[in-house]
């Protein structure tokens, strides 16, 4: 699918880059802002009803003051779906942009692969969880950039 995509709450995914591609990206790329984790489990990946967008979603979040962007994919992760881990890998960098805001932000994206599916724990955040066949339709409510971003972090 062709950048930019667009989410129905004004999140646009204006560029991404898998990190095996990521050598020709210049070195003063702007630090992440937030961090996004692909969560696999028999081929079918994690989304969580988002509370507040009112939509699903992939679990991650901002990165607090110091955080480094594995850290926060680890904290979210479990914050969001109760998954505790250290197992997450970097596999790709992501530049979104917000209807009505200048600036774009960066986005550092994380797998796992899960042999058993984990028990999740739904949170004031996220409520509700659905594993979704990535090569399947997409349904109304998904987030359409989360989903692409799903498709794209696959091997």
């Amino acid at each position: 699918m062709k950048l930019p995509i667009h989410d129905a709450h004004g999140a646009s995914l204006v560029s991404f880059t898998r990190l095996d591609d990521a050598s020709n990206e210049s070195p003063d790329i702007e630090a992440p802002a937030c961090s996004m984790i692909v969560v696999t489990w028999a081929d079918q990946v994690l989304f969580g009803f988002n509370v507040s967008r009112q939509q699903w979603e992939l679990p991650g979040g901002s990165l607090e003051s110091g955080e480094s962007a594995h850290s926060a994919a680890i904290r979210e992760l479990a914050e969001e779906t109760g998954i505790a881990t250290q197992q997450v890998s970097p596999v790709a960098r992501a530049i979104f942009t917000f209807a009505g805001e200048p600036n774009s932000y960066v986005a550092e994206i994380f797998a796992i692969v899960l042999d058993i599916a984990p028990e999740l724990v739904e949170n004031d955040e996220l409520h509700s969880f659905v594993w979704w066949e990535p090569s399947s339709d997409e349904w109304e409510g998904l987030s359409h950039v989360d989903a692409e971003i799903a498709r794209r972090c696959l091997p």
